[in-house]
């Protein structure tokens, strides 16, 4: 994945399992905001995060098409190649 969508966003893409403010996403990445704040919206664009107001918090979630992804990548890395 990081290959496709870069070392940063894919690592981003990841973390939202859960739906997450940037700052959690910052904080659980060891990233600073701006930089998360980037990839989200990149990643949002890309249509695989969506964003979401509430009260005065964003939160950020993975879309079906991010979850599967994700969910393709890791199960190729996780999975040796059969020939």
């Amino acid at each position: 994945m990081a290959r496709l969508l870069g070392p940063g966003r894919a690592r981003v893409l990841a973390e939202v399992r859960t739906p997450a403010t940037s700052s959690q996403l910052a904080v659980a990445l060891d990233l600073s905001l701006g930089t998360v704040s980037a990839h989200l919206a990149t990643l949002r664009q890309a249509g695989v995060v969506t964003r979401q107001r509430t009260g005065r918090s964003v939160y950020y979630e993975r879309t079906p098409l991010g979850d599967e992804l994700v969910g393709l990548i890791t199960g190729a890395v996780g999975s040796p190649v059969r020939r």
